[in-house]
């Protein structure tokens, strides 16, 4: 839902690249939970980041040792309007070229500059990780996101359910901003119909605070049933904890069993033949990338999004389409991080 008070000129697109570098400074950081710390990012040109919601993909560009930047000049208005910032970036030498990470949208408000981003915190921090454990008011970053001005503006969403009102979203505590912002998403548009969360946490805490803070808490007024796992019970010490995913794949077969009419039969083609094959290749998730993202479910009464560590995903993948016989069409799957790796 775009704010109403901003200029008409934010609503003039045209075919210029669908993302842009923004250069924003932290403003906030506040811990939601022992495993989470929301970070909000302040900046003047803001009032041009796009607003499409749901699961949008964005990317933080993170400063060289000393606060050093690469290339400080990617914000200018030629750079931008060409997109030319993406090579210039990839043309500097190794040692001049900021990290970059992906991470999604929780909120955006272009009236007041602000973007919020849910970041999880890790024992043996990257780049990335590193920053969201020391971040501090006025430290300054470049985010790549969506630009209003552009016609490709929802590029990096990938969650597209056409008019399917039986919603199942699965995934770890990676993909839990995402779904946070496709509940928020789903809210603005008065969505209503059967939806259920399948998440897993690192920590009890987690899902505790994260239920009243990551836009959960409104979940059951669209008809939305959250159902938290967290992998270690900080109440029980001594307990061992459950097993990375095994949660995930073992309320997915719960859920299977209970809605196995609605997922082997909700192809609402009348012709089985124009079914897409529920062959699956296989995916060696430590040389390629998990992401299967079906643009359209238009006609299908049932779609499902699933992310997280990608052997993890990998599995899910295998289970609802060639187990349970669920279209491919109407599920997507992305891998957003590999155990043990860095980001492809």
């Amino acid at each position: 839902m775009r704010p109403s008070n901003l200029s008409n000129d934010r609503h003039i697109k045209d075919d210029r690249p669908g993302a842009r570098p923004y250069r924003v400074h932290v403003v906030k950081r506040i811990p939601l939970s022992p495993s989470f710390v929301r970070l909000v990012f302040e900046g003047d040109d803001l009032v041009d980041f796009g607003t499409d919601g749901f699961d949008q993909r964005i990317k933080l560009l993170l400063p060289l040792e000393g606060g050093r930047w690469g290339d400080p000049d990617m914000c200018s208005p030629q750079s931008i309007h060409k997109g030319s910032w993406w090579e210039r970036w990839s043309a500097l030498p190794p040692e001049d070229r900021n990290p970059m990470r992906t991470y999604t949208i929780r909120a955006i408000d272009p009236v007041s500059r602000q973007l919020t981003v849910d970041c999880i915190l890790h024992d043996n921090p990257g780049p990335a990780g590193a920053f969201v454990w020391k971040a501090q008011p006025g430290d300054e970053i470049f985010v790549i996101g969506p630009d209003e001005h552009s016609i490709h503006s929802a590029e990096g969403i990938d969650f597209h359910p056409g008019d399917a009102k039986n919603l199942l979203l699965v995934g770890d505590e990676t993909a839990v901003p995402g779904i946070g912002g496709i509940l928020a998403s789903l809210k603005n548009a008065a969505w209503r119909g059967h939806g259920v969360a399948l998440l897993e946490v690192p920590d009890s805490r987690d899902m505790e605070a994260l239920n009243q803070t990551a836009g959960f808490v409104d979940a059951a007024e669209l008809g939305f049933t959250i159902d938290w796992v967290a992998r270690s019970d900080s109440h029980r010490p001594g307990e061992p904890d459950i097993e990375r995913g095994a949660s995930l794949i073992s309320r997915m077969r719960t859920y299977a069993a209970t809605n196995l009419a609605m997922l082997s039969h909700g192809d609402a083609s009348s012709n089985p033949s124009s079914r897409q094959s529920i062959a699956l290749e296989d995916v060696d998730v430590d040389r390629e990338l998990l992401w299967e993202t079906p643009e359209s479910a238009i006609g299908r009464p049932f779609y499902a999004w699933m992310a997280g560590e990608a052997s993890v995903i990998r599995t899910l993948r295998r289970m609802i389409v060639q187990q349970y016989g669920v279209d491919r069409s109407a599920v997507a799957f992305m891998g957003y991080w590999r155990a043990g790796k860095p980001e492809m």
